[in-house]
């Protein structure tokens, strides 16, 4: 398989920037503060492997989360290279190649130092290449990663060790520019350097640490691919689950379903003229809306095509298959989507505190998609391992979350209303409910 360039790769990055409509100080910050915090995801994520009671000869067996941090590094430099070069292409690669090339060159001491420690072959293979390397317009990731890998001063965990510490200094040096001029003048300790070297060295202490867990930095970057698609492309849709299924088997496309009233704090589900479940309460000493949970049962079957809770229900279960009957729509599927639902709702009552403060009324959960982070997501996801639903992308999850707690708060603030499902549009709105 073909590995994206670099400049494929700058292009994606721009595509899936979130902060583009914000102002520019605003994206700077973001990319800033994310390139820092992501070294110190990675650095965690090594130092565990490091520490981890696996024997030195395992030290350098990379796991997932390696995987995902470098990457995650390297998305927020490419970001950040384009606040801090505005109107500008720059290839933080192809610069710090050319800044550690002027350095061996240089007539220091530091730089004879440099060429003391070096082994000559590979200095001499380095100078050789480094020549021609800005010049290249198909840059490969392993291009840069091989050749910068040719100037390492130490090897093996002593350089990984090594990397860790200057990442830290680095991130350091970064958020130092955005410290204020009288901060920046009276706190010294570390220097003040040009965004675009620190964002190389970075480049460069990345590669080195994918070279020493023997990963190729394209596929760092293609699993960074796959996983920010898997967030932020929204066009792409799972298919539906119960596709090829006996009609009285699969969801209906479109349903209505109407919340009632049944009393002080209880709420009923009607669908067609009948009950759809039991009657609820909150079951909790405060009023939380909890008894409306149910919409994001619905949420779930717009938004994922799924909820063995309802199919249950609707008696929509897939009898024709008993395996998919037991598995997919029996009692530890629904208890499992209820755990779902229980810890999202959980997750925005958490965040949504913050918001509470001095607020009358129901605050809404989840009013943005600032809320979910992508761990979050995917510990949500974690839960429906080997069920049909963890093939859904993380987008479509997002927007259940997101769309269900809309028609949520809706329910909270209305206390009955009907909420439409249309699987084909994969949406679910809210009306409000009719004067008497």
């Amino acid at each position: 398989m073909t590995s994206m360039l670099v400049s494929e790769y700058d292009r994606f990055v721009e595509r899936t920037d979130q902060s583009t409509d914000l102002p520019p100080k605003v994206r700077m910050e973001i990319a800033l503060y994310g390139v820092a915090s992501e070294i110190g995801s990675v650095i965690s994520a090594v130092k565990k492997r490091l520490l981890a009671n696996v024997g030195q000869s395992a030290w350098n067996v990379p796991d997932a989360d390696i995987i995902e941090e470098l990457g995650d590094v390297v998305w927020y430099c490419f970001a950040l290279v384009r606040q801090a070069n505005p109107g500008k292409l720059v290839n933080i690669f192809a610069h710090d190649i050319g800044q550690l090339k002027d350095e061996l060159g240089a007539n220091s001491k530091r730089a004879e130092r440099l060429r003391q420690v070096l082994d000559p072959t590979k200095r001499a293979q380095f100078l050789q290449a480094a020549e021609h390397f800005p010049r290249r317009r198909d840059l490969r990731f392993e291009d840069y990663q091989d050749l910068a890998f040719l100037t390492a001063r130490t090897k093996d965990r002593e350089l990984a060790e090594v990397c860790l510490v200057v990442l830290q200094q680095l991130g350091a040096e970064l958020l130092r520019q955005s410290l204020p001029e009288i901060e920046r003048e009276l706190n010294t300790t570390l220097p003040d350097r040009p965004m675009n070297d620190l964002l190389g060295e970075i480049a460069w202490h990345v590669a080195a640490l994918s070279s020493l867990y023997e990963l190729r930095m394209s596929d760092i970057v293609a699993a960074n691919v796959a996983k920010i698609s898997d967030r932020w492309d929204r066009s792409a849709r799972t298919p539906l689950h119960d596709e090829g299924f006996p009609e009285k088997e699969r969801f209906p496309r479109r349903f209505q379903v109407e919340f009632l009233s049944a009393g002080p704090g209880r709420s009923r589900m009607m669908l067609e003229g009948a009950q759809l479940g039991d009657d609820l309460t909150d079951n909790a000493y405060h009023d939380d809306g909890y008894r409306f949970h149910d919409v994001m049962h619905l949420a779930n079957v717009a938004k994922l095509g799924w909820s063995p809770v309802l199919r249950s229900l609707m008696a929509r279960k897939r009898k024709s298959d008993p395996e998919v009957d037991e598995v997919e729509d029996g009692a530890r599927a629904r208890i499992v989507e209820e755990a779902v639902v229980k810890a999202i709702h959980a997750e925005g009552v958490r965040l949504a505190a913050v918001r509470a403060v001095g607020v009358t009324g129901p605050v809404q959960l989840f009013p943005g998609s600032g809320d979910i982070s992508f761990s979050f997501l995917k510990g949500i996801r974690a839960l429906v391992t080997d069920l049909e639903v963890a093939k859904n992308r993380l987008s479509e999850w997002e927007a259940a979350i997101l769309d269900g707690y809309a028609v949520f708060h809706q329910l909270r603030l209305f206390g009955a209303g009907v909420v439409t499902v249309d699987m084909n549009e994969r949406t679910i709105t809210f009306q409000q409910p009719t004067a008497s």
